[in-house]
């Protein structure tokens, strides 16, 4: 654009450039016209062309396309009020009620009644859809935080084919009761791909810092070098911090499809014969059971480790419907597996070993009982003191209706009497 023809002096020119242009009819003048004004003007010529057709810079522009409004002004006015009178109904459910409604309006429009009645289910829902809510133009959405550590982490989709002791499968459980609202506590999960070593410990919300000391401690009780983790796509095990401290240790991360729970298999069975089985679906909604249960986790972890034998499949092969599976005669356990592998360090071995020496699977059984059963008396004593300060919040409400002193000493007095009953 020229440097001389300013802004105004464009807002001057383009409705006379305009005028001529529409008045035009020869092909060639057209043409010549339009390359004046791409000169005067300094634009490109398929921009220049918009222009002089009133397609940019505030002109009229060709219209909106199909048939004229046919319902405007007063008569969506009244269908606006009558929707919110009745409850925000659907198209389909409103089309039936206006006929009950529509005699009712104060001071009916003969006209506006006649449109109201005639007008369709769909269009109600069109007409209506600028102040249902979510009607209106939604905010574009935000790109997710974790997309740039999507990126670095890569996808495993293949199965399991590792002899190698230190790939591990890693996932978080939910003791929420089948509430997802408010605070409560995680289970976190890690299975040795190889032996089938486990290891559970309980987290507070399933947040990254949380989630990073719970791996921690894993990793401390495990006895072996740690290869690889593998878990799903949470925000929890995908953030920088976990990626970094796992990349400077050599540690390589993977991640699993979206909704696909066999890329994770082996924890998925681990959740439910480890953590399942033990504390059940209850909601455990109180951080003043987490120590207690990592002590629990920590000791049910050993013991399972140690002393009970998990099958080893072989092969998996299927015949029409059905999966044939093949696993060894002699079932062994988690720490068994380790001590043949022939890939412990000297003193990884004498750590199961020592562990071995010094535990009883009796004693670690009755101990693991006292402490769960210990563990649902605290949850218990804890609920009950919920219930308790709950009371005592309804017993300082105000009175349900307004009065006299002395009424509101009685209402206050029946509340008492209630919750004494209660």
């Amino acid at each position: 654009m020229p440097a001389a023809m300013s802004q105004k002096s464009l807002a001057e020119y383009i409705p006379r450039v305009r005028n001529r242009y529409e008045r035009m009819r020869g092909k060639l003048a057209r043409s010549r016209l339009l390359d004046e004004f791409c000169a005067v003007s300094g634009w490109e010529r398929k921009y220049a062309l918009k222009v002089l057709r009133g397609q940019r810079r505030g002109g009229r522009g060709p219209g909106r396309g199909g048939a004229p409004r046919r319902y405007e002004g007063k008569m969506v006015e009244v269908l606006k009020h009558c929707w919110r009178e009745m409850e925000q109904p659907c198209g389909k459910r409103m089309k039936g009620m206006l006929p009950l409604w529509v005699d009712h309006l104060p001071k009916p429009d003969p006209e506006v009644r006649h449109e109201v009645l005639a007008v369709s289910a769909a269009t109600i829902d069109r007409l209506l859809a600028a102040v249902k809510m979510g009607g209106a133009r939604k905010k574009p959405l935000v790109p997710r935080s974790d997309a740039a550590i999507k990126a670095l982490v890569a996808i495993r989709a293949e199965r399991w084919a590792t002899r190698e002791v230190g790939w591990t499968e890693v996932d978080t459980v939910a003791h929420c009761g089948g509430d997802m609202g408010g605070n409560f506590i995680w289970s976190l999960t890690s299975v040795e791909i190889a032996s089938g070593w486990t290891e559970v410990r309980c987290v507070w919300n399933r947040g990254q810092q949380a989630t990073f000391a719970g791996l921690q401690s894993i990793e401390q009780a495990q006895p072996f070098a740690l290869k690889g983790i593998d878990s799903d796509g949470g925000g929890e095990f995908l953030n920088h911090h976990l990626y970094t401290y796992l990349k400077a240790r050599g540690i390589y991360q993977t991640r699993s499809r979206p909704y696909r729970k066999n890329d994770q298999a082996h924890v998925e069975q681990k959740n439910y014969t480890h953590v399942r089985q033990l504390l059940g679906y209850e909601r455990l909604g109180h951080p003043e059971l987490l120590a207690p249960l990592n002590e629990l986790l920590a000791l049910w972890s050993q013991w399972k480790n140690l002393y009970c034998t998990t099958m080893e499949q072989i092969s998996s092969t299927r015949e029409g419907s059905k999966h044939k599976r093949q696993h060894v005669k002699l079932p062994q356990t988690p720490a068994q597996r380790l001590l043949a592998s022939a890939q412990l360090s000297e003193p990884q071995r004498e750590r199961i070993e020592a562990s071995l020496r010094a535990t009883n699977p009796f004693q670690m059984k009755a101990r693991i009982e006292r402490l769960l059963g210990a563990l649902w008396q605290k949850r218990k004593r804890l609920m009950k003191a919920e219930e308790g300060e709950e009371r005592l919040a309804f017993l300082e409400l105000p009175p349900l209706r307004s009065g006299s002193s002395k009424n509101a000493t009685k209402t206050t007095q029946t509340q008492k009497a209630t919750v004494s009953q209660l």
